[in-house]
């Protein structure tokens, strides 16, 4: 992706300039570009450097997933004030006075606990229909085999099925140029007679071939 955005750069620089140049993309600085809001916050005093203790690694209560009453899980991600209302409400926490505060560090123990108690009392469809519509920040953990049926994913037509195989569909999409439907790959010889054809071959000399057993 990195080389991608490069190769588009560089592209849109020769219109304005009229010269090419090197792009020079590796694995190593798409990975290090990655964690540039990392380091940001380390810088900060926002990020610690033990596991599991900071905002966005499943330190705090609030940006976690939980389990639910059918052995499934939510995800939650309720950052900003507004989204955390938002999910006690849902709760049904709002007016617990006994809740820590949302970034009391040293109530977080609890407030977790609070949390994963409220969220096993229903199962994963029952959270996904309370939340629905809020700001809460809160949506069902879906596997590889339940995300295109999600009523997003459906609505938006994300998954398409190509040959019978249920995948991502072509993205970004375009206004004015859309991308075409991706077609399902060849069977292992279904395009030899034309490959044989183009280098010169008989329609009787490819017909020896398979005879003889020295074409699929």
């Amino acid at each position: 992706m990195l080389l991608a955005v490069g190769v588009l750069a560089a592209l849109l620089e020769r219109e304005r300039s009229g010269l090419g140049q090197v792009v020079d993309a590796a694995m190593v600085d798409g990975s290090a570009l990655l964690t540039s809001f990392l380091h940001g916050m380390r810088a900060a005093g926002a990020w610690q450097d033990e596991r599991g203790t900071n905002l966005l690694d499943g330190g705090a209560p609030f940006y976690d997933t939980y389990e639910t009453a059918d052995g499934k899980y939510v995800a939650v991600g309720a950052l900003e004030p507004k989204f955390y209302a938002a999910l006690l409400a849902g709760l049904g926490l709002a007016g617990d006075h006994d809740l820590p505060g949302q970034y009391d560090r040293a109530g977080w123990p609890a407030l977790r606990a609070g949390l994963a108690a409220a969220f096993r009392g229903r199962t994963q469809a029952e959270w996904g229909e309370v939340f629905a519509g809020t700001d809460a920040c809160v949506a069902p953990v879906l596997g590889p085999g339940e995300a295109p049926a999600h009523p997003h994913n459906a609505e938006r037509g994300v998954f398409i099925d190509v040959g019978g195989v249920l995948q991502p569909a072509p993205a970004p999409r375009f206004g004015r140029t859309a991308a075409g439907l991706p077609k399902p790959p060849p069977r292992p010889g279904a395009d030899t007679d034309a490959v044989l054809a183009g280098i010169g071959y008989t329609a009787a000399q490819i017909m020896a071939l398979r005879t003889r057993g020295v074409a699929g």
